[in-house]
């Protein structure tokens, strides 16, 4: 069974176009859809779905306190999401860095929220060694006093390079790039469910779709059920191929 996480991002304005949208997601064998709404959506959807999975766009790493704005991994917890989504791009734009996302995986995972940590490189790296430095440099910040082990159930891991974010296929990751990166978590013996987030959508979804792969992280095109229902349409037809 794929996962396929809708991030809707800062969006609908309404509730009554949340409501549309969840309504016009089509259901699909062999694919288990999530989706992360605005935190001030979640409760009521939550309420009126009871078979989706709901999870939050991001959390404070603080339980409580006087943190304006914020939104800690507890309180998403008490209004029924099962997982957050760490370190996503958008957020690293923001200023956000490593170190934050830890405190946040750490938090989650204290409170047996499901952790979808993203992870890439912010800039295209062509050649492979720079590029496996990389990414263990930012494994080793992402989860630092993190027992991945222990956690393999909690943690699920986004390859999501900041460089092919909002492209629109322009940019997309060749699928050898991404199946470097499935094969560099598993020599370190990372057990965690991998899933791909770099700008998917209906003209190249098919792309990684024989890359052993658990799911995809969509963005804009979950926004769209016509696009969004096209992909999981697609997973759910293909047979997984060796590479």
């Amino acid at each position: 069974m794929k996962i396929v996480i809708a991030n809707w991002k800062m969006n609908p304005l309404k509730f009554s176009d949340a409501e549309k949208l969840i309504n016009n997601y089509q259901i699909f064998k062999n694919v288990k859809v999530w989706i992360t709404p605005p935190n001030i959506f979640l409760l009521s959807l939550k309420n009126k779905f009871k078979k989706i999975i709901f999870g939050a766009q991001n959390i404070h790493f603080e339980e409580k306190g006087a943190y304006t704005g914020e939104i800690s991994a507890k309180m998403i917890k008490n209004i029924g999401a099962r997982f957050v989504i760490i370190n996503h791009s958008e957020r690293r734009k923001m200023g956000e860095n490593l170190e934050m996302a830890n405190k946040k995986i750490i938090s989650a995972l204290e409170i047996n929220l499901i952790t979808v940590v993203c992870l890439g490189e912010e800039k295209r790296i062509k050649n492979l060694s720079q590029l496996k430095n990389e990414w263990s440099k930012q494994l080793n910040l992402l989860f630092k006093e993190v027992n991945l082990i222990k956690n393999k159930n909690r943690i699920i891991i986004a390859y999501e390079p900041t460089w092919a974010i909002s492209t629109y296929g322009q940019g997309s990751v060749p699928r050898e790039i991404v199946y470097y990166f499935i094969n560099f978590l598993r020599e370190k013996n990372i057990q965690s469910k991998i899933i791909y987030g770099g700008s998917v959508f209906k003209e190249n979804i098919e792309n990684y779709l024989d890359l052993p792969l658990d799911g995809f992280l969509i963005g804009s095109q979950s926004l769209i059920p016509k696009n969004f229902n096209r992909i999981c349409s697609l997973i759910t037809s293909s047979k997984k191929q060796s590479f």
